[in-house]
């Protein structure tokens, strides 16, 4: 092994064993994780639906503003690069 994969295996034994002392300190055990799996999977997928839902009004109420006001700050742009291809 060259110089650089025994350097990223070091850090992944260092993040290893800090993550399982962490989870050590909270009662989680490999057994826990394992049967937890579908369970946890299912809340992960719950979160990011919920924090769409969430986020996703405020970013269609921002692009009410947003894109307009964008649209006319850069339609002189877009004049000129048309004008551009148009000549000889």
């Amino acid at each position: 092994m060259n110089k650089s994969t025994l350097h990223v295996v070091w850090k992944l034994v260092i993040v290893s064993l800090l993550v399982g002392l962490a989870l050590d300190f909270f009662d989680v055990s490999p057994v826990d994780l394992i049967h937890d799996i579908p369970d946890t999977v299912a809340q992960v997928f719950d979160a990011v639906v919920r924090a769409i839902q969430w986020g996703g009004k405020y970013v269609l109420l921002g692009a009410i503003i947003v894109v307009p006001v964008w649209l006319l700050m850069n339609i002189g742009n877009l004049k000129g690069k048309f004008r551009n291809k148009n000549k000889p």
